[in-house]
């Protein structure tokens, strides 16, 4: 497939200009020499210091071709004037999809920190493009130094399948693991199509604090069951919302991300439904189209999304166990290791939270919106007030009982009975509390 890359100058910002030199150049060529570099394969596609010329006026192009699911670093080097130092413009594109594989999408994100010694989690969403998940058929990872193009040695390169579409691997990176930039291709089979997506990433300096698996066991349990407590706040629908567009007229974003993809999503192009040709980002609430739109297009788009993120729930948990670990008698818990008997007080603990976030986002004018405006905030955020106080209430009767323990428990309630002078008691008696 052909794609065409520009660059376009213009005066006062209405009249094309052209310049003196515009070539493909990478900005560090002993480092890393590339016009156009398929960073999928780490392959250049348009050598260094290729020559662009102008036409029409004040715009540079250059058509090269691209591969399906790969993504491109694209450098322009450009001179003003002769004698001048060159200025760089490095940026990337794709990835690009033949007609016959615009039905299948995926997004990729992550959580953790990329540190030596650290746990990192990498996120793979997989839907067909209503927004239906859609499972792998066969899929694995692999992690690559971008330096030296060398290929990391995994323990594991097999995701976790988390849910329909939806897959999980963690990485616990080596404390000697060399610090740079390093790149994760995602290789999967969807409806017997091979695909690939690509994902970057910084490793950094040993990490000094301690990361969590957030995907498995009682983590996850945890964060579902407080779902169910916030299940409306996680399936808010939004219709027909108008887009920010990127000054490439590439990228098209929402007011908020987290959506929801079993619900689906509906994207219109000057008002009419779109049907292939873009990327929806569902993680972050974002449209990336193949080709840039003109500047009076505009874009739009129904979805659902979730009020909050994993990360923010799973704030709520642990600030809820370190509450229960506070009160009298003084426990030391983790979300992996508190009593069954605490769960309900950690859950109802959390949802008091998550309240008092939603009551705090409310005093401002997007959240507003999604409750109709500032009058119609107002009522649900009375509303939530009253539910918050009965959390509250809940939370405080619960925490009263710890110091009592885990009933039953044995008790010894000793009954002296005396007689006459050099008798003893005769008896006792046990209870249980």
């Amino acid at each position: 497939m052909q794609y065409t890359i520009r660059i376009s100058f213009d005066q006062n910002c209405d009249t094309p200009m052209g310049v003196y030199q515009v070539r493909l150049a990478s900005e560090n060529p002993s480092a890393d020499s590339f016009g156009v570099k398929d960073i999928t394969n780490s392959s250049v596609i348009v050598p260094f210091g290729t020559t662009v010329s102008e036409n029409p006026d004040g715009t540079y192009s250059y058509v090269f071709t691209v591969e399906n699911g790969h993504l491109y670093n694209v450098s322009w080097e450009v001179t003003g004037n002769a004698g001048e130092s060159p200025s760089y413009k490095t940026y990337q594109v794709g990835p690009f999809y033949s007609v016959n594989n615009d039905n299948i999408r995926a997004t990729t994100s992550h959580t953790g920190k990329f540190t030596q010694g650290g746990l990192a989690t990498l996120l793979l969403k997989i839907t067909n493009f209503n927004g239906m998940p859609v499972d792998a058929e066969d899929i694995y990872i692999e992690v690559y130094n971008e330096g030296s193009g060398d290929l990391v040695t995994l323990d594991n390169n097999i995701p976790e399948h988390v849910d329909t579409g939806f897959y999980v691997i963690d990485w616990n990176i080596p404390t000697d693991q060399e610090k740079g930039e390093y790149r994760v291709v995602w290789n999967y089979v969807a409806d017997d199509i091979q695909k690939t997506e690509v994902q970057n990433m910084v490793i950094s300096e040993k990490n000094t604090t301690t990361a969590t698996l957030m995907y498995t066991g009682r983590e996850l349990e945890f964060r579902l069951a407080l779902e169910h407590h916030l299940n409306c706040a996680q399936s808010i629908p939004v219709y027909f919302e108008q887009a920010r567009p990127s000054r490439d007229n590439k990228i098209f974003k929402f007011s908020f991300g987290n959506w929801n993809q079993s619900s689906g999503v509906q994207i219109y192009r000057n008002d009419n439904i779109v049907n292939c040709g873009i990327e929806v980002d569902y993680f972050k609430g974002k449209v990336i189209f193949d080709e840039e739109l003109l500047p009076q297009e505009k874009v739009n788009a129904d979805y659902n999304f979730r009020w909050f993120s994993d990360e923010e729930l799973q704030r709520f948990l642990n600030n809820a166990v370190q509450l229960v670990n506070i009160y009298p008698p003084a426990s030391n818990y983790n979300l992996g290791s508190v009593p069954n008997q605490f769960i309900p007080v950690i859950l109802y603990s959390a949802a008091k939270d998550a309240l008092r976030h939603i009551m705090m986002c409310l005093q401002f004018q997007q959240p507003q919106q999604v409750f109709g405006g500032e009058e119609g905030a107002q009522r649900a955020f009375s509303n939530m007030e009253a539910l918050k106080k009965n959390y509250e209430g809940e939370v405080d009767k619960l925490l009263e009982n710890k110091k009592y323990g885990r009933y039953p428990r044995i008790a010894m309630n000793v009954v002296p009975e005396y007689t006459l002078p050099g008798g003893r008691s005769r008896w006792f008696r046990m209870l249980f509390k």
